[in-house]
């Protein structure tokens, strides 16, 4: 298999489901927003929550991180209308050697790591592919503190990290989720669409939400 088919299979394993199918018996309910268990941007007060589920080797979250959240977190979140939670969708073993390093930082951190291994994705698939992944994740956790193998591999097996990742887990069958990036609002799940994956078009999918969630005064 060529360096190039070898980084779109795993490009693609990353944004397709691979899992069983969600379990049958579903006792799961949502959090509360003290107890969020993923990486929030905003305000609990705002009367809108999304819930992103992504992988960081998918090619199409890297898309929405980059191209379309900026724009969100200015218009919306930060003017305290949205509140942003991001959750992962684990699909290969490089997205848990990726959250094993972001679930160790604080949450903070931990968001801003996720948007620098965004930015490095195509690095990160090269490193993967020549075995160099460890090497390359701790040049990325440095500036957040994670900065030799002897921290990394500490975070690799922390245990609280795993229970969390299983937890979040239950989560994504309790929403039956089967692609990244999925949208979870008010308990309604929706799959990206092209749309979706622009500013305006989620911007008018947020405009939508947010004319449910505050109806309008006489």
């Amino acid at each position: 298999m060529t360096g190039l088919i070898r980084r779109i299979a795993i490009a693609a394993l990353a944004c397709a489901a691979m899992s069983a199918p969600a379990i049958a018996e579903d006792n799961w309910s949502e959090w509360a927003p003290e107890n969020e268990l993923g990486w929030v941007e905003g305000s609990a007060d705002a009367p809108v929550t999304v819930i992103e589920y992504f992988s960081p080797t998918c090619s199409h979250c890297k898309e929405f991180a980059e191209e379309v959240l900026p724009v969100i977190e200015e218009a919306y979140i930060s003017t305290g209308k949205v509140r942003f939670v991001m959750r992962e969708w684990v699909r290969n073993s490089v997205d848990m050697t990726i959250l094993t390093q972001a679930r160790c930082l604080p949450d903070e951190d931990g968001l801003a790591y996720l948007k620098d291994i965004f930015a490095r994705q195509d690095e990160i698939f090269v490193a993967a592919q020549i075995g160099t992944l460890p090497g390359t994740l701790i040049s990325a956790s440095t500036p957040y503190g994670v900065a030799d193998r002897e921290a990394f591999d500490a975070c690799y097996k922390n245990m609280d990290t795993r229970f969390d990742m299983i937890e979040v887990e239950k989560s994504a069958e309790h929403y039956d989720i089967h692609a990244s990036p999925t949208f979870i609002v008010d308990g309604v799940s929706h799959a990206a669409t092209l749309t979706m994956m622009t500013p305006e078009g989620f911007s008018a999918f947020l405009d939508e939400e947010l004319a449910k969630a505050t109806p309008p005064t006489n």
